[in-house]
This record gives structure tokens, sequence and C-alpha cells, in this order.
């Protein structure tokens, strides 16, 4: 596609905190589209047509190649999490490909998490399960995004080896005012850390959201009250412990990011 092959995307980083130690350790690298102008836009238009033309899997590999190479440059202090695509992982070459770009930008794998949506698992159940035992056995990690959106949630954590769950923000944009949502959290936190998994709540509005999420034990907090994303360049100092890479796909975010 013309914009992969003329550079015209740009990596921004959006910060992630730790509750616990209430400090930013983590970021999520988003994409970003350069239009003709110049002008910096989120993505959505341009990735519905690459799924469309069948060319996102050129998207995720310019992705990936990038971010690791940014990640390569770094101390690697801590883990990194790159999001693949429904449509990339059905690809039989990703983990080649994947593989290869850790050993040429000397990523260490061990710092390196991949995160798949619950509508990847649904739509590639056995490329998934075949892409996370290849990267565990290299010594990287996985991570389930976007988690309570499908319909057999629970299921995945049975079958997949996972060491971190992404909370929808679905779920966290009103929990201050839903007792629903709040029986759902906390539950799932119980449950996740009964099963030795990390989780982080996505969309995060205010400083009351961070408390009740802290109270239910949520290990890490996303969010425009956490920090809007920036270019990467201006987001990633050297003491910086971590970075979370993600392509993303719609449904579409909502304004707290």
């Amino acid at each position: 596609m013309r914009a992969v092959s003329a550079n015209s995307f740009a990596l921004y980083a959006q910060p992630i905190v730790d509750l616990g130690l209430n400090k930013v350790t983590r970021h999520e690298i988003l994409l970003r589209v350069r239009g003709e102008n110049g002008e910096i836009t989120a993505p959505w238009a341009f990735l519905d047509m690459a799924e469309r033309v069948g060319e996102i899997l050129a998207v995720d590999r310019w992705v990936i190649d990038h971010a690791l190479e940014l990640v390569g440059q770094g101390a690697q202090t801590s883990h990194y999490q790159v999001n693949i695509s429904g449509k990339s992982l059905a690809d039989p070459g990703l983990l080649t490909y994947v593989t290869e770009a850790i050993q040429r930008h000397g990523v260490k794998p061990d710092c390196l998490t991949f995160e798949i949506t619950e509508t990847a698992l649904m739509e590639n159940r056995n490329a998934a399960l075949a892409f996370a035992t290849g990267i565990r056995q290299m010594g990287c990690h996985l991570a389930l995004d976007d988690f309570g959106t499908g319909y057999a949630a629970l299921a995945y954590l049975k079958h997949f080896p996972v060491d971190l769950v992404k909370i929808d923000g679905t779920f966290v944009v009103h929990l201050v005012r839903s007792p629903t949502d709040q029986a759902l959290v906390s539950k799932l936190v119980e449950l996740c850390h009964t099963l030795g998994i990390r989780v982080a709540a996505e969309c995060v509005p205010d400083r009351e959201t961070v408390e009740l999420l802290r109270g239910y034990g949520v290990d890490f907090a996303q969010g425009y009250r956490c920090g809007r994303p920036v270019p990467i360049t201006a987001s990633l100092p050297p003491e910086t412990h971590s970075i979370e890479l993600e392509l993303r796909f719609p449904p579409r975010r909502t304004a707290t990011g």
C-alpha cells in the first residue's frame, strides 16, 4: 500500500500507570497516519480499507519492525507489548517474521508481550494457539486484549497461556456509577489473580475510577486520566520501564482513550 511504502505512519505513546507503584511504568504505542498535508490522524478508516483490500499484514509488519527497532535501541528494562491483528495472526509466516525481527533488532524476548484480542481468538483459534505457543517457546509473553467483549472469554483463560488481561473500556468508563460493572470487574480481577494473571483497565476516565480500580487490586490503569498519547520521541525517556505497542481495530475507543 502507498502509506506503507511511503513510510506515512507515525508511532505515538500513551502512558500506563502501575497502580501498586502509583507511577508510569509502561507505554502503549499507537499507530497514527500522516495525511497528504502532514496532519496526524487516527488510523481507523485506513485500517478498515487495509483489511478490505487484503493489505493489513503489510501494515502489521511495518508496526512490528519499527516498534522492535525502537525497543532494541532502548534500555529494555521491562515488558514491551505488541498487538497482533486477527488477519495477520492467520498468516503462517508471522511467527517467523517476528522471530527474525527480534533477532535483527537485538530485542530480548523476555522483554516482549504480544497482545491478541478476543475477536482474533474467535476467528483464528488454532492459529492463535500456534502463535502463542511459538512466542512463549522463544521466551516472550501473551496478553489478552479487549477482554469481556467476546462470547467465551473465560474459556480463553483456561486454554491459552495468558500473562495479562486487559479489561475492555466499556466496563471501565462508567464504573463509578455502575454496580453491574463494579461487580464484573471486581470478580474478574479476583479470578485472574487466582490464576496468576495480571490485570489492566483501559479507558480510565477520572481519579474516582482509578481509586476504585486500585481497591479491586487492578495492576495497571490506562486512559486520558493517566495520560494522552504523544509522539514517541517526546514520551520515552531512557528510564522508561516498558512500552506497550499496539495496532488497534474497531470497535473504536471512547473519548477517554
